[in-house]
Parts: structure tokens; sequence; C-alpha cells
């Protein structure tokens, strides 16, 4: 009935459709998080994935052998082992913002804003604090990876890939790890966007609260 229109009517607000795009960035940056950890063994594993890397190169230990091949395996995993806890952190912080907006957006398809204005300005202090909070994460999230990069192990194994003609081993971000970091700062635009917003609908709640009642 009327009730489930004006429901629905929040789907169609501003600070809706924002919260839309918030869990599509947040979305993405879990993706692409998960692909900097998803080369699982790095190339002695790619095997068991399946992956189109496999194919391109011919097999595993492919052009190794004996020592070469066992030392490709343990700079493989050590790598992986280097690069694993920031993706999980990374993975987990992503994970977090995709829940934060879809439980607002229920929030506001529930009308709570409505019977509680006050809800508004706990929203836009906490989108305040993400988006200030991004900022050093996203520092931590690429500092941590180029310290990664610049380590012996990655280095090393570098120079034994490429040793065997192989390439796509360079100790650099690959595409998927500036990607999480564009978003992130897309995100932190975002959530200062959805803080300005909530501070207008609170305004608007409060003055129509304000207005007579009209039979």
């Amino acid at each position: 009935g009327s009730l489930e229109r004006r429901r629905c009517l929040y789907l169609h607000t501003g600070r809706a459709w924002c919260q839309m795009v918030e869990v599509l960035l947040a979305a993405l940056i879990l993706v692409c998080s998960s692909v900097s950890c998803g080369s699982a063994g790095g190339y002695t594993g790619l095997p068991a994935l399946g992956g189109i890397y496999y194919y391109q190169y011919g097999g595993a230990y492919s052009g190794f052998s004996g020592a070469d091949g066992e030392r490709a395996q343990q700079l493989d995993q050590r790598f992986y082992l280097l690069k694993l806890p920031i993706a999980r952190a990374a993975m987990a912080v992503g994970g977090c913002l995709l829940v934060f907006p879809c439980v607002l957006i229920l929030v506001g398809v529930l009308r709570v804003p409505w019977h509680f204005p006050a809800w508004l300005l706990i929203e836009c202090t906490l989108y305040i604090v993400i988006a200030v909070g991004t900022v050093p994460a996203l520092y931590y999230f690429l500092h941590s990876l180029l310290g990664v990069y610049n380590s012996s192990v990655c280095k090393e194994r570098e120079q034994l890939y490429q040793s065997k003609g192989y390439q796509g081993f360079w100790c650099s971000l690959h595409g998927a790890e500036i990607a999480a970091g564009l978003l992130g700062c897309m995100a932190a635009m975002a959530y200062l966007l959805s803080a300005g917003l909530a501070v207008r609908d609170y305004r608007t709640v409060h003055e129509q609260k304000q207005k007579p009642l009209q039979l």
C-alpha cells in the first residue's frame, strides 16, 4: 500500500543512489584485493588453479630444472606469505565497507531517519570518520605492498624468472592493486558526499516535522 510506496521512494533519493555507488565501489575493492592475493603458490601453484598463466607458460617448471625449480617454488611461497596479511587486511576492510552502506540503505527503506532524525547526524559523523580513515588505510596498503616488492625475496624471484625468459613477475604494483587504491580514493569522496547529503536531509526532515499537520 502507501507504506510500501513510501519505502520504495527512498531508493530514488540522492542519498540512496550515493550509497548504492558505495556498495559498488566496496565490491570492486574487495575483488581487486582478492586478485592481489589470488596467485596462491605463485608460478608453481598455477597448474592447480588452472589459470591462464599455466597455459601461457606451458606448465609448471617449464624451463626450470633441479635446484632452480625448487628455488622458484620456495620464492613463490615466501612471496605469497609476504603479501597474504596485506591482502587479507584489504579484503576485510572492503567487506566492512560493503556491509556499511547496505545497512544504511535498509535503515533508509525502513524510514528510521524520518522517525528518528538525529540518526542522520550519526550517519554523517560515521561517513566523515570513514572518509578520513580511508586516507591512512590507503597509505598503509600501498606502502606495505611497496615494501614487499622492494624485498630481497621479490628481487631474487624476479631475476630467477627473467633468467628463464618469463615475464610478468616484476617487483612493482600491478593493475588490480593500483585500481584498489584509486577505488579507495573514489569511495572516500563518495563518503564525504553522503555526509553532506545526510546533513541536507536532516534539515529537510526537521523542517517538515515543524510544519502543522494539514488534513
